[in-house]
């Protein structure tokens, strides 16, 4: 752990292409060993068992005919000496000796570097080689074994040309095997190079994000996991500057909204003290006014942070949907026909809709949306709400008329602070919190809010609740 802690991850890529190729090289020597053991071997034992049936039928032959072993001992011991003879330089002098007999046993001289005899006893006779260690086959006279042939093991004779030629070709295999895996080595030290250039990029940005650099992008390039993850990189940054300028605006519209009531409570509260205006039950009821309006805004803000942050409490029951909506509309038709506008509630079902929620959230989420058509809409004018079951959904929709707004603020109207008018004027527009607080009353119902363009020339709001 202590070698590879400092590594880089090209480092550490080369590496493992390095010691897989080695692997591999080892991998194919210890199968091209084994194949050999098992393939050339077991096919020269099976060749030998062959001839020794056919050597041990001459022997027989010649045993019948000389009835003793005297004869091969002899020729095999004038063949020793013989050999002896040629290992000090003496083959001029000394011709070879003439074997006939064992030249009819073993033409090829192949098997007569590997002969050997044993008598009926298993001793050894012509070679010093073990029974138990030899390929043998027994010699019969009269269905009598009188001795046995066998061979010596292959593995004995290092000087036998296929046994070279195979030492031959593992050689070879592995002077082939290092100019390749220095071929690799170089090959792959660019290969790891360019593997780990994604990653040394995203590290560099993420430095970057880290210190606040949210404008920061990484180039995408091909279809891999590196790529997708650098898209997702890319839109981590996207998020976390989006939230950043989120941050500035809530700080920006929270200041200026309690300026503006703060200013005004101060000015009333100076004037009092200078003079300028008199204590009195109107007075005092203008400064109570703006306290309120502080107080809602407060209230307002305080229920958004604990949305955020999962800690709106919701005591969710079963309730009846239908009858929350009727009350709250009940209790704004008086509000609606001082401003000169209807207000119609169409429920065409007779059986009533259950689903599980908060009875005083959703009846404040029915109480924002109203008071969002009754500051909005002209007057004369109407709001038409509509409750429905489509499958396993409750649909509520309210459309009020003219009015309408643009394509660009009904994607914008339930962001915090946001007012569809450019002035900021707090008698028209309110407080710009109201359809963000029923986006996330909504959302702790797991249903689903969005705007469109009523038929009517005015906004359309389209509330969605699960059944179950």
């Amino acid at each position: 752990m202590a070698i590879t802690k400092g590594l880089k991850i090209r480092h550490k890529l080369f590496a493992v292409f390095v010691l897989s190729n080695i692997l591999l090289i080892v991998s194919m020597w210890q199968v091209f060993q084994w194949s050999f053991d098992r393939g050339f071997v077991s096919y020269a034992t099976e060749r030998d068992r062959d001839f020794l049936e056919q050597m041990a039928n001459r022997t027989a032959n010649l045993y019948i005919y000389y009835d003793d072993w005297y004869f091969l001992v002899q020729e095999s011991r004038m063949e020793r000496e013989w050999h002896q003879a040629k290992l000090e330089n003496l083959r001029d002098l000394v011709p070879p000796p003439s074997t006939p007999n064992l030249d009819l046993i073993y033409p090829s001289q192949y098997y007569r570097q590997r002969f050997l005899l044993f008598d009926e006893q298993q001793k050894p006779i012509i070679g010093k080689t073990r029974f138990t260690d030899a390929e043998t086959h027994a010699v019969k006279v009269n269905k009598k074994i009188v001795g046995y042939v066998g061979l010596r093991s292959i593995r004995e004779l290092v000087q036998d040309q296929t046994l070279r030629f195979v030492r031959q070709q593992g050689e070879a295999f592995l002077l082939i095997s290092a100019f390749m895996l220095a071929i690799a080595a170089l090959l792959t030290w660019p290969l790891a190079q360019w593997l780990s250039r994604p990653i040394i990029s995203m590290q560099k940005a993420t430095k970057k994000l880290s210190a606040g650099k949210f404008e920061t992008r990484i180039t995408v390039k091909g279809a891999d996991e590196l790529s997708s993850l650098s898209c997702d990189f890319n839109n981590l940054a996207c998020t976390l500057e989006h939230t950043r300028e989120a941050r500035k605006r809530w700080v920006a519209d929270t200041a200026h909204e309690l300026r503006t009531p703060v200013a005004i409570l101060r000015g009333e509260i100076e004037a009092m003290q200078d003079g300028i205006i008199k204590v009195s039950p109107e007075s005092l009821a203008s400064l109570h006014q703006e306290t309120l309006h502080i107080a809602r805004l407060i209230d307002d803000l305080n229920q958004l942070s604990m949305h955020d942050m999962g800690s709106l409490s919701y005591e969710m029951d079963d309730v009846l949907i239908n009858d929350i909506l009727e009350q709250t509309v009940q209790s704004m038709t008086l509000p609606f026909k001082e401003a000169g506008l209807g207000l119609e509630f169409e429920y065409l079902q007779k059986k009533p809709i259950v689903i599980n929620g908060d009875a005083d959230r959703l009846h404040q989420l029915f109480s924002n949306l109203m008071n969002n058509s009754l500051k909005y809409t002209n007057s004369p004018g109407k709001l038409m709400i509509k409750l429905c079951k489509q499958n396993n959904k409750v649909v509520i929709l309210f459309e009020d008329t003219a009015p309408g707004v643009c394509e660009e603020d009904k994607n914008r109207i339930f962001e915090q602070f946001y007012r569809v008018e450019n002035s900021r004027n707090r008698a028209t527009g309110g407080r710009g919190l109201g359809l963000a607080i029923c986006s996330n009353i909504v959302d702790g119902h797991q249903g689903v809010i969005n705007a469109y363009h009523s038929q009517d020339g005015g906004l359309g709001i389209r509330l969605e609740f699960p059944l179950n």
